[in-house]
Formats: structure tokens, sequence, C-alpha cells
């Protein structure tokens, strides 16, 4: 009752003019009580999780809103894609009741994902300095469940929401790995490195704690993508010339790292699962990869579950364009579609988990959405992307380009892609940076 009682609190804040406090509690239950609140204690029956909460704080604040604010629901360009990317989604949601046989509940669970993609109608219709105060508010509590990740390795222990834990070895010393990175991490990084709201000493603390966090789980694509967002900050910040001579200079690099590393990469076991995993015959690779290699969750391991999903969506026309259906995890038909092989397994049943993956964003895309529906999906980041890189002179649009880029390939190794607090923060500077410009517009029409 307490949770419930919240979201009363925070549509009433809202409606009280302290939209930046209803908005933080917004966030609160998006990341699960800022990562801090087990899901369990959240469970009150037919409400699950915390996106349950923040939903029904967003539909409040929606119907708040579209009954106050004339001219509320305008199009622009932006809703245009979402109007499209929403339209499918309204005929996946009928194909996977009447077709697929699948039962409201699941399906509304499935998809309850996609609908925080509305939080940009309350996004547009708040003015710019609330919506950057918003920041300036999730900023240092990010900072201090960074403090809190960073505390676990020390402590050896879980403090944040308990995820998977592993050991990371260096020389002959064993660092403990956790996986419950904060949400909204990696952008509030590049945000400290590029556009700081703290000053002189406090800025680089931030920025070391961040930094710390961000490559404290020693994930691999982290630690390789990271620096490489950085090089491309820089490399956006160059002049034409500098860029231009600069990407001359790292072509030819690549190109002599890649003779060099070459050979030795054909002849590892890696090229050979990969080849395996390519030649069309997925029975070839269930023999050729070790079990206990994929229980570590490698690149040949996402490579495999990604294939075989993908195989299963390419035998099926209508799948391609639909998807398999809007199935959860625990649906009692699930057994009945599906036949995986390769996946992680289930922690309550140790049976191969069919449609999640918490290693890759892409295999439950196809699966769910199919191709024509992850192709829509991706057009929404993809115009966002685009945005920022078109305005990569506003402090946001430079910061918000980068998060995109590093998001998208990170989807290759988490299922980031498909938290909605990963898409809902680009929204917010999405909307910041379209007031910014709006801002710039006016007084060259008085003039």
């Amino acid at each position: 009752m307490f949770f419930i009682g919240l979201v009363i609190v925070a549509c009433l804040l809202y409606i009280w003019d302290y939209k930046i406090l209803a908005l933080v509690c917004f966030f609160f239950f998006l990341t699960s009580g800022f990562n801090l609140i087990p899901e369990k204690i959240m469970d009150i029956g037919p409400i699950s999780k915390g996106f349950d909460f923040a939903f029904f704080i967003m539909a409040g604040i929606l119907l708040i809103d579209s009954l106050c604010i004339k001219n509320y629901l305008r199009i622009d360009n932006f809703i245009k894609y979402l109007l499209v990317f929403g339209g499918f989604l309204g005929i996946c949601i009928i194909y996977s009741k009447w077709v697929v046989g699948l039962d409201w509940a699941g399906i509304l669970r499935t998809c309850r994902y996609q609908f925080f993609w509305l939080a940009y109608f309350i996004f547009r219709n708040l003015d710019k300095k609330r919506l950057e105060a918003i920041l300036r508010v999730l900023f240092p509590i990010v900072v201090a469940l960074s403090v809190l990740y960073l505390l676990q390795i020390v402590l050896g222990t879980h403090i944040l929401n308990k995820m998977a834990k592993s050991t990371f070895w260096i020389g002959g010393l064993s660092i403990p790995r956790y996986y419950n990175q904060p949400d909204m991490l990696q952008f509030f990084t590049l945000l400290a490195i590029y556009h700081n709201p703290y000053k002189n000493v406090l800025k680089k603390i931030t920025t070391f704690i961040l930094i710390c966090a961000l490559l404290g789980a020693f994930h691999r694509s982290l630690m390789s993508l990271f620096p490489l967002m950085l090089l491309l900050g820089y490399i956006i910040r160059l002049s034409r010339m500098r860029r231009i001579l600069l990407l001359s200079v790292l072509g030819f690099i690549v190109l002599c790292g890649i003779s060099v590393t070459g050979v030795l990469f054909v002849q590892s076991r890696m090229y050979a699962d990969l080849r395996n995993i390519v030649s069309g015959n997925f029975a070839d690779v269930e023999m050729t990869l070790d079990p206990e290699d994929l229980a570590e969750s490698t690149f040949t391991f996402r490579m495999a579950v990604l294939y075989e999903r993908n195989q299963y969506v390419s035998e099926r026309p209508v799948v391609m364009v639909l998807g398999a259906g809007l199935v959860a995890e625990d649906s009692k038909i699930i057994d009945k579609l599906f036949d995986f092989k390769i996946g992680l397994p289930d922690e309550a049943t140790g049976k191969v988990e069919q449609i999640e993956s918490g290693d890759i964003s892409f295999s439950s895309l196809i699966l769910r959405l199919g191709y024509f529906g992850t192709a829509l999906y991706l057009m929404l980041w993809v115009y966002l992307g685009v945005f920022f890189y078109k305005n990569r002179e506003n402090k946001y649009g430079f910061v918000s380009f980068l998060y995109v880029v590093m998001s998208i390939c990170v989807a290759f190794f988490s299922g980031n892609l498909l938290s909605p607090v990963n898409y809902i923060i680009l929204l917010i500077t999405y909307v910041i940076i379209k007031k910014t410009n709006q801002e710039q517009e006016v007084p060259q029409l008085a003039m």
C-alpha cells in the first residue's frame, strides 16, 4: 500500500506544481527504487515491478495534462515516428491475442515497456528549466548509487538490487564482478565528462566515481567501447581537415592491426565457433559449443543465441513481419511455441530461457517484433541519434549522440536497448534541445 500511496502522492505533487519532485518519483519507480528496492517487495499481485508503478504515475500525469492543456496531443515530427511504431505495436497486440492465442495479461506485461515512449508528451509540455532541473537532481543520485556499487566490490557483498555475480582475475588477484550497475550510469558518466553540473573539485570527484563504476564491472564490451566513445567525442570536436587526417591515420593503424591479428583470429576457437554459427546448420554449432563456455556469456554465446532465434524467425514469413507474438517468458504456452537449446538458464526452473536474454537486446526484439518491428523500434533510436548529431554543438546534443551510439553498440552485449529508462533520458534531452532551438529562433524572427 505504501507504493500505491506514493503513486497517488506523485500525481498530487504534479497537480500542485511540484512537477520536478513528481517526476523524480517517476524515475524512482522506473529504476526499482533507484536500484535499492528488490522487485519482490514491490510485488503486490497484478503489479509486480517498479515499472508498473511508474506507468501509473505516467498515465496519471498524461490524463491531468490532457485535461488542462489545450492542443496537448498536437503532432510533431517525432510523434509521427511514434505513431508508426505505435500502430505496428497495436497490430502485434491483436495478432498475439487472436492468432497466437496469448492472454491479455501476458501481452500487456510484455509490451508495457514500449508504452513509456508516451512520456515524451509530458516532457514536451514542461519548460526547459524544469527539464534541466530533473537531470541535475538525478545526477547526484546516480553518483551516490555508484559509490554504493563500488563499495560492493570492496565489501564483497550486494548493496544494490541483487543480480548475477562472478569473478574477474587479474594476475593472481581475484576481484568480484557485480552486474547490478546503477541505471542511467552510462548517460551520466558521459554527462559528467563533457557537461558536469558541478565545478572544480566536485567535478573531478564525481567524474572519477562514475568512470570507476562504469568500468568496475569489468565488462569487456564497456571497457572497450567507453574509450572508443571518448575518441569519437574527440574526433567530432575537431575541424573537418583535422578530422579527415586523424581518421586516415586511425584507419591505417586499424588495417595494420587487422593484418597482424587476423591470422591468430582465424586460428582461434572463436573464429571456428562463429563460422559454424553462420554456416546455416545450427546442429553443428550445438556440437561445437561447449556448455561451460556458454555459461560464461562469451561473444560466441551471444551470437549463438541470436542465430538460433534468427533462424526461427527467418523460416516463418508472418513471424518475419509481426514477430512470434508478445510472449512473456513465464507464459503457459511458451513450450509449445519454442524449443531453443541455447540461452541462459532460468533461476527458478533451470530450463533455458526462450525469450529473455540479458546478454543481447536483438534476440528478444526480432523474436517478439520480427524484422519489421525491430526496424521500426530502431528507427526511433536512429531518429534521435541523427537529431543529436545535427545538434552536436549543443552540450546535451553532443552527450546524447555519444550515448545513442554507445547504447546501440552495447546492445550486442546486454539488454539495455529494451529498458525504458535508457530512452526516457534521451526524450528529456531531445526536448531540451528543441526548446533551446526555439528560443534562438525567436530573436531572429523579431529582427
